[in-house]
């Protein structure tokens, strides 16, 4: 469904403002740099039948993307998490009840784009867990979960969500245990594409712990044609564009970068394994994410801008099942294609009260690009150092002195500190540049001298 300000069509139904293997290869970080172990997925829930199109494997179906280019209108682009902590306006949070929950009532504005067929809702009140918030974008998407785990409710336009009701365009009830879509041909739901959100948008324990399903994607237009599990289309496109529907798995030789987060190893997994249906239309290569356990997600080491996929690095898919994956990780490159970030660090160890000396040059198309982010990883997660702007060339250089942070009471050991960032005892600091809009570098390693 279109988002971020796009018009909507009623007449096509509920648009979103946005926008859009055998289960053990499903990996989490291990204290080693160089292996990854299998995340404990099986305790993570899951929606819909085992047989379901979300939570069936698939593999490649041909050795390019003919639709990469559509995967964003920027080249180069990389794939966005939109929902996440630090940017939850279009996310799409989802709260689980608990036995003992109260129930609200349902106050419906849009009753004209209520479902009549599977997935409408029945008009009884729906369980309100403590803290239920919709997202607070144009979409205001939200899914409850009972407390049985067998039916979820996702809303779409949601203004008020709370145990004295709730206030929502549209809201679609969905059986768990079914399909994860609906037999009716053209039946819409809170997405523009038919699909749910709970099988299309990443949850923070996933991300953590492992992920056993499909997820989804959104592309800035769609065809007015769609395939199954989609059964709706608010695209206006011909059938040379991309359709809702359309299933894509990450590259295989798409190696996990050295020194990545838990969060990301579970990610580059679940999308070799399980891949992502294009549900969604009106942003440029997002994910949706569920904003909610913020400390699950610093935990996973993911952010709006973690990843470094582009269209290029996904290929068209088919139901299958994919061959064991490797649980090396090799520090090698990214993609078959050149940096559009380089990032480079002091030669020689830092020591304190000495500066770390970051440089380096962003190519390619720069417009709209002004500024270069600068972030260590420390304690597990990616952490902002600072920003700097680029030069009319794509240089920028950045200095940041070592400190050591005092030894305060009932705060253990002393540590090392950079503009306010602890690095604990680190004896080697991860570093990445980030130009929005263009790329992230390589990671590399600026050493410390103890």
């Amino acid at each position: 469904m279109l988002r971020r300000g796009r018009s909507t069509d009623a007449t096509a139904g509920t648009t979103t403002g946005r926008a859009p293997r055998r289960a053990l290869a499903l990996f989490a970080c291990a204290a080693c740099a160089c292996a990854i172990a299998p995340a404990p997925a099986s305790a993570i829930f899951r929606a819909f039948s085992p047989s379901s199109p979300w939570n069936e494997t698939a593999v490649p179906a041909a050795s390019a993307n003919p639709w990469a280019s559509q995967f964003s209108d920027t080249p180069g682009y990389t794939m966005r998490l939109s929902g996440t902590p630090e940017n939850p306006s279009h996310g799409a949070p989802i709260y689980f009840a608990e036995p003992g929950d109260p129930v609200a009532a349902v106050t419906i504005t849009q009753p004209d784009w209520l479902r009549d067929g599977e997935i409408a809702w029945d008009g009884n009140p729906i369980p309100a867990p403590s803290g239920v918030t919709p997202a607070s974008g144009l979409d205001g998407h939200m899914t409850v979960v009972s407390a049985d785990r067998r039916t979820a409710w996702d809303f779409y336009g949601c203004v008020k969500a709370s145990s004295s009701g709730y206030v929502t365009r549209v809201v679609v009830q969905w059986n768990l245990a079914g399909q994860g879509f609906s037999s009716s041909s053209n039946d819409n739901s809170a997405r523009g594409s038919g699909t749910p959100l709970i099988s299309t948008s990443l949850r923070a324990e996933e991300a953590l712990n492992g992920i056993r399903h499909a997820l989804g994607i959104t592309v800035p237009r769609v065809s007015r044609i769609y395939e199954l599990p989609a059964t709706h289309s608010d695209g206006v496109q011909g059938p040379e564009a991309i359709h809702y529907g359309m299933r894509f798995v990450l590259r295989p030789d798409y190696p996990v970068p050295f020194g990545a987060s838990r969060g990301v190893i579970n990610v580059v997994y679940a999308l070799k394994t399980f891949g992502a249906f294009v549900v969604d239309q009106g942003a440029p290569f997002e994910l949706d994410a569920d904003f909610t356990h913020p400390q699950l997600w610093q935990q996973a080491g993911l952010s709006a801008k973690t990843f470094d996929f582009t269209g290029d690095d996904f290929l068209p898919a088919v139901p299958g099942t994919p061959p064991f994956l490797p649980t090396i990780v090799a520090p090698a490159r990214i993609a078959a294609r050149p940096r559009l970030v380089v990032l480079r660090v002091n030669r020689r160890p830092v020591g304190q009260r000495h500066r770390f000396h970051l440089y380096g040059r962003a190519r390619g198309d720069l417009r709209g690009a002004s500024e270069v982010r600068l972030e260590v990883h420390t304690r597990g997660a990616w952490r902002y150092l600072m920003a700097k702007p680029l030069k009319g060339d794509g240089g920028f250089s950045a200095m940041a002195r070592l400190k050591r942070r005092p030894k305060r009471a009932g705060h253990g050991r002393s540590g090392l500190r950079v503009r306010g960032v602890r690095l604990g005892r680190a004896r080697v600091v991860p570093v990445r540049a980030i130009v929005p809009h263009v790329g992230r570098s390589a990671v590399a390693h600026v050493r410390l001298a103890r």
